[in-house]
């Protein structure tokens, strides 16, 4: 809704994981620390903790409410980038919003919200699945790893960390960590001690990460497979999620959907749902149902509002006798207008219908079509 946190704002209001601005100074006052501080004393509400040796520094991160939100332990790392290497901000956090993520800051990371459920985090070279996801405001790109004490108990042995996420077009390279015993136990320490679960958000108004998975492979080229895929359903936001294949094994399109069941249809139980798909003939579309419906397949007169503002540039038609297609002039404005969590409401002389698009559908949608080569748009369109 206008007045709700995105899903991605959610997460860096209510303990975000990332670098935020007050660790700008924190990080540079670390970095120019002297090389023969003390020792790092226990965890203590917003006092910065320093560690010389691999020049990492920490802090755990007061909230809003006064109590402790995060627990951050952040040091300046080089990563591989498409135009060669660069400086990032990476961060290994324990946060309310997140539980246990690997943050990176820097430039070059995607300003788009993206939620990408088939992330990788590879440690000294054993591979963890991950949720990736890009933290609105800030720049900065998240990973939380499906087994997060796996992930930790691998960082205390770990020499290199790689990131990867082709859904955010992310791939670090190996990046030497150079993480000392003491920074590590600090961060651990600093989650038991303020009660910060690793494995999940503890924030109850964060709303849950989506299972970490493994990327999906390419199927043979010559698998009779048709669009294969639609019952193999992962749960995002609450929408059922899914990749569907052409018969080359390739995924050509990504869908994320939610039905809503009534017994007050004329023939018994009503089924209604909403259907965003982005495919790479027709870029990103929408589709309603309503299985009390009969029409008659053809082009229909509608409008569409989201969040109470016009959308003119799209146009319905009748695709069967229950469901009714959405398609934009330009799938990335229709993207950029549901936005990350948003309503619309649809009117037509055929029917009426108002529906919530909760945060994390859109991006996750974002992400599906960069792992895969295509977009918003149409490809004859996208190649002009």
């Amino acid at each position: 809704m206008a007045t709700a946190k995105t899903w991605l704002q959610t997460i860096i209001a209510g303990a975000a994981v990332g670098i935020s601005p007050f660790l700008s100074p924190f990080l540079a006052a670390a970095l120019g620390g002297d090389a023969n501080a003390a020792a790092p004393q226990q965890p203590v509400a917003g006092k910065q903790a320093h560690f010389p040796e691999g020049t990492w520094a920490a802090v755990p991160q007061i909230g809003p409410d006064g109590k402790v939100r995060q627990c951050v332990l952040v040091a300046m790392r080089v990563r591989a980038a498409p135009a060669g290497v660069l400086d990032t901000r990476l961060s290994i956090d324990i946060s309310r919003g997140a539980g246990l993520a690997i943050a990176m800051a820097d430039d070059k990371l995607p300003a788009e919200d993206i939620l990408d459920d088939e992330a990788e985090v590879i440690v000294n070279g054993q591979s963890f699945p991950a949720v990736a996801f890009t933290v609105a405001g800030v720049k900065d790109l998240a990973i939380h790893p499906g087994d997060a004490a796996g992930v930790l108990a691998a960082l205390a042995k770990a020499t290199t960390l790689r990131l990867r996420s082709a859904g955010d077009g992310v791939d670090t390279g190996d990046i030497g960590l150079d993480l000392p015993d003491d920074a590590l136990a600090w961060l651990e320490q600093c989650g038991k001690q303020f009660d910060i679960a690793i494995d999940r958000p503890t924030d109850p108004n964060a709303p849950p990460l989506p299972v970490a998975r493994p990327r999906s492979p390419e199927i043979a080229t010559d698998a009779p497979v048709g669009l294969a895929g639609l019952n193999d359903k992962w749960k995002i936001s609450g929408w059922d999620a899914s990749e569907l294949r052409g018969n080359d094994g390739k995924v050509i399109a990504c869908v994320i959907r939610q039905h809503y069941t009534s017994g007050s249809g004329p023939g018994g139980e009503r089924i209604i749902g909403t259907f965003l798909m982005a495919t790479r003939s027709k870029g990103l579309t929408l589709m309603l149902k309503d299985s009390s419906l009969d029409l008659t397949p053809g082009p229909l007169t509608s409008t569409l509002a989201i969040e109470g503002k016009p959308f003119a540039d799209i146009s319905a038609q009748i695709l069967s006798k229950d469901e009714i297609g959405l398609f934009p002039q330009h799938g990335a404005a229709l993207a950029l207008a549901l936005g990350d969590g948003s309503s619309f409401a649809f009117k037509s002389p055929a029917e009426g219908m108002e529906f919530p698009v909760p945060a994390g559908v859109v991006p996750w949608l974002r992400a599906c079509t960069h792992r895969w080569g295509f977009g918003f748009e149409p490809e004859q369109e996208a190649k002009r």
